[in-house]
């Protein structure tokens, strides 16, 4: 019987036929293997994902060979990249995802300043080395810096009764004319 994935491929009369279902059942591994290598290919095409592909980026970047772990190779190689691109909010934003484990980072301008400022959960994993290297390759004279502001998603709710102001009143059936207002009232606020 011929596998299903090749089924759908073919029309419905070579579904019996036996040669057809010996070709298939022989170039199956070999199909897998093939579509095994060229997934392999394709991430070295990339390089966040490239392993043995990585020396060829480092030769593209740096013209030579960096002698520090993959991890820290492929960072390096994304700085490069990011100060290729410029100092541009996407570019600021896509330097604090990259530095955050929870991927839920915020990149404020703060323009008085002048201080990039990435607000990030106090539970969350950053990389502050990593994200201040990046914007010091890319940062420019009027850019003092970067700063962190770590957040908690918990607000604090205060419940109190306040005296807003007091005033003093007549009742009504105290009042006559040309006589100021002298009873107590407390207007309060919860």
């Amino acid at each position: 019987m011929i596998p299903e994935r090749y089924r759908k491929m073919l029309p419905p009369q070579w579904y019996e036929n036996k040669v057809a279902d010996y070709h298939f059942e022989g170039t199956t591994a070999a199909i897998d293997a093939h579509a095994e290598k060229r997934a392999d290919l394709e991430q070295q095409l990339f390089p966040l994902s490239a392993t043995w592909g990585l020396d060829v980026w480092d030769w593209i970047y740096f013209g030579k060979k960096q002698l520090f772990s993959i991890e820290e190779r492929r960072k390096n190689i994304q700085q490069k990249h990011w100060a290729y691109l410029g100092f541009t909010p996407s570019v600021l934003r896509a330097i604090g995802i990259s530095s955050s484990r929870l991927k839920n980072v915020q990149m404020v301008e703060d323009f008085g300043s002048k201080t990039i400022q990435y607000m990030f959960p106090v539970e969350d994993t950053f990389d502050t080395k990593n994200a201040v290297q990046a914007v010091e390759r890319i940062r420019p004279v009027h850019c003092n810096g970067v700063s962190f502001e770590p957040t908690t998603r918990e607000t604090i709710v205060l419940r109190d009764v306040m005296v807003i102001g007091i005033k003093e009143y007549h009742t009504v059936r105290e009042f006559r004319v040309g006589m100021t207002p002298i009873k107590r009232y407390e207007e309060l606020v919860r």
